[in-house]
C-alpha cells in the first residue's frame, strides 16, 4: 500500500512525502480523521516508504520489505514495523491473565513497545510504531507511551491513529505533529466500493449513505451486515416505542466494550436516518391531507434527537448500558 494507493487525501500525503524527503518527518504522528478514511493505509504507506529496500523514502510497495510491512494475519512480519492494538495479542504474549477487552493495555505497551525501542532496528534505518485507535489506551498505557514520547529514540517514529482525537491525553497530542484526514467524496467512495467488487449499481446507491467512509460504505454493502443492522434497528426502534420494561430489556444486547459501542454507534446512525425517512413521511402525508395532528411528527423528532444526543455521549466515552437506560428515560419524559 504505497503512498499512490491511498485515495482522497492528497494534503496529507504531501505533507508526509515531503517530510520524508528531506529526512524531517517528525517523530510522532497523529493521524486525525473519520473511520475509513485512509488513515491506517497512509501509516502502512510511511511504512514501507522506510523499510523499502527498492525506492527508499516513497515506498515500491513490490519488494520483500515492502510486502513485510503489511499485517498478515493481524501482525506485520517485518522486525522493524510494530501494530499495536486493542485484543491483538493474546494474553500469553502480554504477560495477562485476561484478555484485552475494553482499551489497550499498559502491558501491550510495556511488551510490544518498550521492550523493542531501545534496541537497534534490525533490517530497515528506523523502526516504527503504529499504534491503531490510540483513543482506546488505557490511562496506564498512555502514561506509558507519553514518556517515550517526550524522550523519543532516534531511531523510532510513531504513528498514531484516531477517528476521536480529542479523547487522547492533551499531553500525548502536544507531542505529536497533527495530519488530518478528511472525509471521501461520495464519487471516491462509490469508486471504491466498485474496485472492491461491489456492483456498479449497488455501489452508486450506497456511496451517499457512507458518510464518507469506504469502511463504512463496505458495511453497507454487506448483506449479512444489512440484515443484522435492519434487525438492530427495529429493536431500537421497538424500545423507543414500547413499554419501559422492554425498552430495558434491550439494553442488555449491548455491552459496555469497545465493540459494543461502536456497534451501536453505527445502528444508532442507522436509527437516525430512519427516523428522518419517517418524519419526511409523516410530513408529506399531512401536507396532502391538508393538516392533522402533529403528534407523530413530534414523537419522530423526540427519537431522533436522542439518538444523535446518545451518539455523542458515546463519543465521549459514555457507559453504554447506562447512556441507553438514560436515553430510554429521557425519551418517556418528552
Amino acid at each position: 500500500m504505497p503512498f499512490r494507493d491511498v485515495l482522497g487525501q492528497p494534503h496529507a500525503i504531501e505533507t508526509l512525502r515531503r517530510g520524508l524527503s528531506r529526512g524531517k518527518l517528525h517523530h510522532a504522528l497523529l493521524f486525525a480523521g473519520p473511520p475509513g478514511v485512509g488513515k491506517e493505509l497512509a501509516a502502512f504507506a510511511v511504512a514501507q516508504a522506510i523499510v523499502c529496500t527498492v525506492a527508499p523514502g516513497e515506498g515500491c510497495g513490490e519488494c520483500a520489505a515492502c510486502h513485510r510491512a503489511l499485517p498478515a494475519d493481524g501482525i506485520p512480519l517485518h522486525p522493524d514495523v510494530v501494530l499495536v492494538a486493542r485484543g491483538l495479542y493474546g494474553r500469553d504474549v502480554l504477560g495477562r491473565s485476561t484478555e484485552e477487552k475494553t482499551d489497550i493495555s499498559v502491558d501491550q505497551i510495556r511488551r510490544v513497545v518498550l521492550d523493542k525501542i531501545n534496541l537497534t532496528p534490525h533490517e530497515a534505518p528506523q523502526r516504527i510504531v503504529i499504534v491503531r485507535a490510540a483513543d482506546e489506551l488505557s490511562a496506564g498505557a498512555a502514561n506509558a507511551l507519553l514518556k517515550t514520547l517526550e524522550e523519543p529514540p532516534a531511531h523510532t517514529r510513531f504513528i498514531l491513529l484516531s477517528a476521536r482525537p480529542g479523547e487522547l491525553l492533551p499531553t500525548i497530542r502536544s507531542r505529536t505533529q497533527l495530519i488530518r484526514f478528511a472525509a471521501l467524496t461520495d464519487e471516491l467512495v462509490e469508486k471504491i466500493l466498485v474496485g472492491r467488487g461491489v456492483e456498479p449499481e449497488k455501489a452508486k446507491r450506497i456511496a451517499p449513505l457512507a458518510a464518507g467512509s469506504a469502511s463504512i460504505g463496505m458495511t453497507l454493502a454487506d448483506p449479512q451486515s444489512a440484515d443484522a443492522r435492519l434487525h438492530a434497528v427495529e429493536a431500537l426502534r421497538a424500545a423507543a416505542t414500547g413499554p419501559l420494561p422492554q425498552a430495558l430489556e434491550a439494553t442488555s444486547a449491548y455491552a459496555n466494550t469497545g465493540e459494543a459501542r461502536a456497534e451501536l454507534r453505527e445502528h444508532l446512525a442507522a436509527f437516525v436516518a430512519e427516523e428522518a425517512g419517517e418524519v419526511r413521511s409523516l410530513v408529506l402525508a399531512q401536507a396532502e391531507a391538508g393538516g392533522g395532528n402533529d403528534r407523530d411528527i413530534d414523537r419522530a423528532l423526540a427519537r431522533r434527537d436522542i439518538a444523535v444526543a446518545l451518539v455523542e455521549s458515546l463519543e465521549k466515552n459514555a457507559n453504554v448500558p447506562l447512556a441507553l437506560e438514560a436515553s430510554w428515560l429521557h425519551l418517556r419524559r418528552r
